[in-house]
């Protein structure tokens, strides 16, 4: 078993689109399905993967074993997670690391996708509010809400001035 999970995924300039990732994290932990569990981004959301591969490690993993959170083993796995991989242990020789399978087909992904569906709603309804995305602001000015009235952190910049 290892001492430490990373669910690796590609990230997003949207604030919060990962809060669903940081959530399954925190069940892994739960869970007691390793000691450490965390979330690992190749671009634009944080924390980026070398950076949870280091927290791993502060944290006294030695033997990590990445989950790609992807229903497919594209590019992003197939290309970019191996050289992520390789950064990461040229710093941390010491630190063997195992590659999960990209999820697939699972059936229990069948379940979830049933539950999904039985939670359907009209397309007016089904998105979420810029409210709702913008609870989970980290100031990014990649963010499409960035510096506009919906975004928190740029609405309490225009305040103090």
């Amino acid at each position: 078993m290892s001492d430490a999970i990373i669910l690796f995924s590609h990230g997003s300039v949207l604030c919060g689109a990962g809060q669903n990732l940081a959530d399954l994290a925190v069940r892994l932990r739960e869970r007691g399905v390793a000691s450490i569990a965390e979330v690992g981004y190749l671009n634009y959301s944080e924390p980026r993967f070398i950076d949870t591969f280091r927290r791993c490690v502060e944290q006294g993993a030695t033997h990590i074993t990445v989950v790609p959170y992807f229903l497919v083993a594209g590019k992003f796995v197939k290309e970019d997670l191996p050289d992520v991989i390789a950064t990461a242990q040229a710093e941390f020789p010491h630190v063997t690391v195992q590659v999960a399978d990209a999820i697939r087909f699972h059936p229990l992904l069948a379940d979830a996708l049933l539950a999904c569906a039985d939670r359907a709603r009209p397309p007016a309804e089904w998105r979420d509010t810029k409210a709702q995305v913008a609870a989970f602001c980290r100031a990014n000015p990649r963010c499409p809400l960035y510096g506009t009235q919906d975004c928190p952190a740029t609405r309490a910049v225009e305040v103090v001035q």
